[in-house]
């Protein structure tokens, strides 16, 4: 039996792991930048140490084509899950994207991420370099140190959940909408020095097309 799942009514994480060499660099890069660099405020997240990772930085290791590569091909995936029965001409389509900013969070005990979505970008993301031993709930749930995603486009009684906790892995990597709420769980160490590191970016994409033609209207005035 062949079969399509269309569903056009929401968006979707999409989840992938490292490749070990891309891995391997990400963490030499960012052990470098967090010894070596001043910590910047980043965003939502309730820590102290958020650093941002040049992107010319990514360029000299050959890291930045991977990662446009995995948002590119999250844009094709997600206008086909928009779009289900126009795949043929979106993934013939010439798809460009752009980092526009990657950062560094370098998570301690106590630290978190309250319930935010990401602005000025169409998708965002987020690879796990490091994650500690967390000591057990006080309450004995599951959450602690856990990404959780919540969306609410499905109103079904059944099979419409909307919220799925996640605790990561070491190397992996999500992909999801700008729009996509999210937060992330405190989390307790046994001698209250584990660090959870990830890092994330945020990025842009149009066409070839769009961008001939954009670049045709600014040149017109």
């Amino acid at each position: 039996m062949k079969y399509e799942l269309l569903q056009p009514w929401s968006t979707f994480v999409m989840k992938t792991r490292l490749p070990l060499p891309v891995f391997d660099k990400m963490l030499k890069l960012t052990d470098e930048i967090v010894e070596n660099n001043v910590p910047e405020k980043m965003g939502a997240g309730e820590m102290e140490e958020q650093f941002l990772v040049e992107l010319f930085r990514l360029k000299e290791e050959r890291l930045l084509d991977y990662f446009e590569d995995v948002a590119k091909k999250y844009v094709i995936e997600a206008s086909c899950q928009s779009q289900p029965f126009n795949k043929e001409a979106i993934e013939s389509e010439e798809w460009l994207t752009q980092i526009s900013r990657m950062w560094i969070n370098s998570q301690k005990d106590n630290e978190y991420f309250p319930l935010h979505k990401h602005t000025r970008c169409s998708m965002s993301s987020v690879m796990y370099l490091k994650i500690p031993e967390y000591l057990p709930s006080r309450n004995h749930n599951t959450t602690e140190g856990a990404i959780e995603f919540t969306g609410n486009s499905s109103m079904d009684q059944i099979w419409g959940v909307p919220t799925l906790p996640i605790q990561p892995r070491v190397g992996d990597f999500f992909i999801f909408s700008s729009d996509q709420h999210h937060c992330v769980y405190p989390f307790r160490t046994p001698d209250g020095t584990g660090e959870r590191r990830s890092v994330s970016f945020n990025a842009l994409f149009t066409t070839k097309k769009e961008d001939a033609a954009m670049r045709l209207k600014n040149l017109k005035g």
